[in-house]
């Protein structure tokens, strides 16, 4: 394992050193872990059970290949920890989208409401107005029937006193 490699998941270069250094007590140990870097921890895990039942691999072999393991292990957790840490930013940031995009919607509807309120008010007063003019035609044409009417009953007494 490289120290430079913050990805190793370790944090003490001393730890680093001593897992290197069982590692490479046996060349299975480095070469486990080199080619394994790239799978699960599940695919790890059988591949050390696989090695760990074998009765033809000498001991320090299989204990060279478990510090291997231990170290992918800690590079796996190190890599989940960061995807954890990557995952809840990216919801962090969705959630803080969506309470905008929630605080833009009320807004526009607040604006919407106001707007029809407005335009109901002034529907509701063109109606009143239209109402009132429709009263006082209404007034004007019964006057002017009445008037009409009291022409038409008028006229005829006019010629008989005459």
């Amino acid at each position: 394992m490289n120290p430079e490699d913050p990805s190793s998941g370790f944090r003490h270069d001393k730890v680093l050193t001593f897992i290197n250094e069982q590692m490479s007590k046996q060349p299975e140990g480095s070469a486990f872990y080199q080619e394994n870097l790239s799978l699960s921890w599940e695919e790890v895990e059988e591949k050390l059970r696989l090695l760990l039942e074998d009765n033809k691999m000498p001991s320090q072999a299989q204990e060279a290949c478990a510090w291997g393991g231990l170290a992918l292990g800690v590079r796996f957790a190190w890599r989940q920890g960061n995807l954890q840490r990557h995952r809840v930013q990216w919801l962090h940031d969705f959630a803080s989208l969506h309470r905008s995009a929630a605080h833009a919607l009320a807004s526009d509807l607040k604006k919407l409401t106001d707007q029809q309120e407005v335009e109901r008010k002034e529907a509701a007063f063109q109606l009143q107005l239209a109402h009132t003019r429709l009263a006082d035609v209404q007034r004007e044409r019964d006057l002017l029937r009445l008037k009409l009417l009291h022409a038409r009953f008028a006229t005829p007494l006019r010629i008989l006193k005459a």
